[in-house]
């Protein structure tokens, strides 16, 4: 398997995974639709090889070049039900409506479907599988429940969110709206940096690729979210490969 980000972060976010066996997924399509063709360009993949989009949930930073996409092509769209309702899209054949726990396989790639915590309709996190490598999408989530726990722990490569810092948001929070701060930091928000670094020092280990995502540009930064991972981890005696998606640029494969 491999992979790489062509966007995470408050703007936009899309992630591309390869089966050994060559099966291409596209996770969310968060960029306008000619952004994500000319990236998937650059990284020698045309738009029309992937076999399927999946979709965590409604967010425009998450479905941008949707409706572009079911209009231009006929690639097949996984959503869950509650985001297809409030999405209000036309139910064809190229819509597939999936759950909380179902699993399903695109050729020779198995993937499970999980509920998250978030403020959407029914958004879900993806573990995907192609029997060699394990691969899973952690990000937009207010807090990590057992279920994800347990699963974090048997992944190879981990899109991981740490999007907020506290301390960031305490020196300038005569900047930020309450009701953003509070959306934000509830527990059907995003990950901060503390929870991240709690969850990460007690589930990984140092086999793992762990790519840090879903970074807000107003609360936080690349440099911060690597520096303050990368010593609890160490400190507690992990080394697994730490790397950061970008807002403005994709990242390299991993």
């Amino acid at each position: 398997m491999k992979t790489f980000c062509l966007a995470t972060g408050s703007s936009g976010n899309s992630f591309y995974i390869e089966s050994q066996k060559g099966t291409k997924i596209l996770i969310d399509c968060g960029l306008s639709y000619a952004k994500i063709k000319n990236i998937l360009n650059q990284k020698n993949i045309k738009l029309k090889e992937i076999n399927a989009i999946l979709i965590t949930h409604e967010h425009s930073d998450h479905i941008s070049a949707l409706k572009q996409i079911l209009k231009q092509t006929k690639i097949p769209v996984y959503i869950s039900l509650g985001t297809f309702n409030y999405l209000k899209i036309k139910k064809t054949n190229q819509i597939n409506i999936i759950a909380h726990q179902i699993s399903f396989k695109i050729n020779d790639l198995i993937i499970l479907a999980l509920n998250r915590s978030h403020d959407a309709k029914e958004p879900l996190s993806f573990i995907l599988n192609d029997n060699h490598k394990k691969l899973g999408i952690f990000t937009d989530l207010g807090h990590i429940d057992n279920e994800s726990k347990h699963i974090l722990k048997t992944l190879d490569i981990i899109y991981f969110e740490t999007n907020y810092d506290d301390e960031i948001i305490s020196q300038k929070k005569d900047k930020f709206h309450y009701n953003y701060i509070s959306r934000l930091t509830s527990n059907i928000g995003h990950l901060s940096i503390n929870q991240s670094i709690q969850a990460l020092t007690e589930l990984v280990n140092s086999s793992q690729t762990i790519i840090l995502s879903h970074i807000s540009q107003n609360t936080n930064t690349y440099t911060n979210s690597y520096s303050k991972i990368k010593q609890a981890l160490n400190s507690c005696g992990k080394y697994p490969k730490l790397k950061i998606g970008f807002q403005n640029e994709p990242s390299d494969w991993y």
